[in-house]
């Protein structure tokens, strides 16, 4: 009885341990966020909603700026960033250690 009872809690640690090291899931993206033309000083605006208290982050490829912002209970995000027509911006956020699944925008024209 007393083997029965070591094998079944060394089975249960085991579990445990395993469970620990399998990865989680990665956070679904942000709102496809509404991004306007960009204004005459260069800014395009971003808005939108992710997850509440997270750090929402855009990454302009055409020009390598990055631009971001904390998001409150609400959880919505509205922010500037410089950008051209055509330019080509990734968003996704952070929250704790996880990272969202990226979204992927292009900047209209007005």
């Amino acid at each position: 009885m007393l083997r029965v009872l070591r094998r079944l809690l060394l089975l249960s640690a085991g579990l445990t341990l395993a469970s620990c090291l399998s990865p989680t899931l990665p956070l679904p993206p942000p709102s496809r966020p509404d991004v306007s033309a960009p204004d005459a000083g260069g800014l395009v605006r971003l808005q939108g909603t992710a997850a509440p208290h997270s750090e929402v982050i855009a990454w302009n490829h055409d020009n390598d700026v990055i631009a971001g912002q904390v998001t409150r209970d609400t959880a919505r995000y509205d922010f500037t960033i410089q950008g051209e027509v055509g330019d080509y911006i990734e968003l996704w956020y952070i929250q704790g250690d996880d990272e969202s699944q990226t979204v992927r925008v292009t900047v209209p024209e007005e």
